[in-house]
């Protein structure tokens, strides 16, 4: 049997109530030790990780054991998790090698395609998990930082087109009108969208290459994805929008162009999300 399913097993057996003080103990033995990675993150024993938030329901650990229960989809696995004040807590597996952020300018075109048809399978299996209700991985509202009213004041959202509405607002502006709403409004009122599981962040730097680039190039290990707190069953197009909601300029951004090839069946909304983002005046917060 794996460790960290040994120590998941011996955690069953530690009372709820005193798992945050006893992870709290732990995050702040490691950050003595030198082994806080980030502000909320802190490297263990065991090739472990424990990952803190301010969620009082953390939909990271909800997202990681759907995801497990996916066959063939490499993702950190979780160990335990304890939901205190202020703090919640995660425990899961950690995985080696780099970042793909961090060496995205030494790919090759091999390399990319290889991603590309590695994120590809990866949604292909994911997806096949549909339901009807439109949430966060935990089952609560959406928690995302394009659409954040969402969190501060929850809304039902029932299908497809109620949650477009709320992606992409001021259609019926005067100057949008005649330019960006005919493009968009038929998007919106599709009744056919499928609501998926989605793991809400796939970028470059929540891309694994596991041992290393050198690593990974000459063997067969598929990349890992990693940091799903926005994990939600949510319309399929959701993924290539959140995916590249950090670019600036798609003719210059190669992951634009890698993200339209991953989630192909979504290029259609990619198109009218960046002519939203770029012609109706309305920032993305």
């Amino acid at each position: 049997m794996e460790l960290w399913r040994i120590i998941r097993c011996f955690l069953r057996f530690v009372p709820v109530a005193l798992k945050p003080t006893l992870f709290r103990w732990t995050a702040q033995a490691s950050a003595r030790c030198g082994f806080r990675l980030h502000h909320n993150i802190y490297r263990l024993p065991f090739n472990l990780i424990l990952k803190t938030t301010s969620s009082p329901n953390p939909n990271e650990a909800h997202a990681l054991r759907i995801v497990e229960s996916v066959k063939g989809v490499q993702a950190p696995r979780v160990v335990d998790y304890a939901v205190g004040v202020p703090h919640s807590y995660i425990l899961m597996t950690g995985i080696e090698g780099n970042c793909c952020n961090d060496v995205f300018d030494e790919l090759t075109t091999s390399n990319k395609n290889r991603i590309i048809h590695e994120l590809q399978t990866r949604l292909a299996r994911v997806t096949t998990h549909k339901r009807r209700a439109i949430c966060a991985a935990s089952e609560a509202t959406i928690s995302d930082p394009r659409i954040p009213w969402l969190r501060e004041e929850p809304w039902i959202l029932r299908c497809s087109p109620e949650f477009f509405e709320q992606v992409w607002l001021g259609l019926e502006l005067p100057w949008n009108r005649d330019t960006v709403l005919p493009r968009i409004r038929p998007l919106i009122e599709r009744e056919d969208v499928p609501i998926v599981f989605y793991h809400g962040d796939i970028l470059p730097k929540n891309i694994i290459l596991p041992g290393g680039l050198k690593k990974w190039r000459s063997d067969t290990t598929v990349l890992f994805l990693i940091d799903c707190e926005f994990a939600a069953w949510a319309p399929l197009p959701c993924e290539a929008l959140k995916a590249t909601w950090l670019v600036i300029d798609p003719d210059e951004d190669s992951w634009y162009g890698m993200i339209k090839r991953v989630i192909s069946e979504s290029s259609a909304e990619l198109e009218a999300d960046w002519l939203w983002r770029s012609k109706s005046n309305i920032a993305i917060i």
